[in-house]
């Protein structure tokens, strides 16, 4: 067994304790950012994103349609003599309508990518987190009762003092003979 405690100061446990309860507060408002911030994200991920990108899949779509009528319009409509028009600016049209449609459709395809991800990211922040929680619910309060314990059995012992003596010691010096 070790030496006797050395407490001095019965304020410097009240101190810690108080430094712990801050401690704990300034945990828990920042699990519950974090947490929220999660929340957020996930929502524009799972749900944000998808809609967006698959509306703008869908009006590329309907671009390209446009697009193809519109060349085929240029090539029956505007005929001079037995030549073809050539329809440059239909055509690049069309093909600005087809590249936008690759595009949202490669953004369809990422999001599905970083929706895996991040379920995966998720579940390991809420393990990670989970034994924090624990931590915070559990075992600190478990502490700080236990703190304030020691600090109500220091300050029964600082009570508990033997008195002082208040005798002097008795003066030996010798007495001079008569």
């Amino acid at each position: 067994m070790s030496g006797p405690a050395q407490v001095r100061s019965v304020a410097a446990l009240e101190r810690f304790r108080a430094s712990l309860v801050e401690y704990e507060k300034r945990t828990q408002t920042a699990l519950d950012i974090l947490t929220s911030e999660l929340r957020r994200a996930t929502n524009w991920i799972e749900e944000d994103r998808p809609n967006y990108w698959l509306k703008q899949e869908k009006n590329a779509a309907d671009a390209v349609h446009q697009a193809k009528l519109d060349v085929e319009r240029c090539l029956i409509f505007t005929t001079i003599g037995d030549q073809q028009p050539a329809c440059r600016e239909e055509r690049a049209a069309l093909q600005e309508a087809k590249d936008r449609l690759d595009y949202c459709r490669d953004k369809r395809q990422h999001v599905r990518q970083w929706q895996g991800v991040l379920q995966h990211e998720v579940y390991e922040f809420r393990g990670r987190i989970s034994q924090l929680r624990r931590i915070l619910e559990s075992e600190l309060p478990a502490a700080r009762a236990k703190l304030q314990l020691i600090i109500r059995q220091v300050e029964g012992y600082q009570i508990e003092r033997p008195p002082e003596s208040r005798e002097t010691p008795m003066a030996t010096k010798p007495q001079a003979e008569e």
